[in-house]
């Protein structure tokens, strides 16, 4: 097993876990159309080509190099202006560093075949590493409510719940930060 840099070669992989409704309230919409799926493969392939964007694979290589976890995170800005709904600016200022950035985890994922392995740990871990190597000193999360295995494995690894409510639709979701 090993951790490793997610590069273009695993762009197909990384839109289908990102595409994938595992953890979520499915929101009854239809499929996507052709180009609604371009799209969203352009906002993947930024966390592969993009500087403050990153995805890390956990994989086993005795088994054909299977693809058994991901973690994909941006290093954010809190005060930053983003086209689309965010809580960044709810959250007290004084949680983040003086320059107001912090790495946000966009998507967590491992095969359900290897859960509880300690496989999220690991890769939440690499993330840590990542951003102390940037200098950033907070990481933030969120997940719905429902997902109880998950929040108490955040609180587990240091996180600390700092808001409870909707973010972009009615669903109630738990936002977490740790400071590093």
């Amino acid at each position: 097993m090993m951790i490793r840099k997610a590069d273009i070669t695993d762009l197909n992989f990384l839109v289908q876990i990102d595409l994938k409704d595992e953890g979520i309230t499915s929101n009854g919409e239809t499929q996507m159309t052709e180009a609604d799926l371009e799209l969203h493969r352009e906002k993947i392939m930024r966390f592969v080509m993009e500087k403050d964007r990153g995805a890390f694979i956990y994989e086993d290589k005795k088994d054909k190099c299977r693809r058994i976890g991901l973690i994909m995170y941006s290093i954010c800005n809190r005060d930053g202006n983003y086209p689309w709904k965010t809580i960044f600016h709810e959250l007290d200022r004084s949680l983040f560093q003086e320059d107001g950035r912090f790495v946000e985890i966009f998507q967590l994922w491992v095969d359900p075949n290897y859960r509880r392995f300690g496989i999220a740990t690991m890769l939440k871990l690499k993330l840590e590493e990542i951003a102390k190597s940037n200098d950033v000193n907070l990481i933030y999360t969120h997940t719905e409510e429902q997902n109880l295995h998950v929040i108490e494995l955040n609180k587990k690894l240091g996180y600390k719940e700092v808001r409870r409510g909707p973010i972009w639709d009615e669903i109630v979701r738990i936002s977490l930060i740790k400071h590093l």
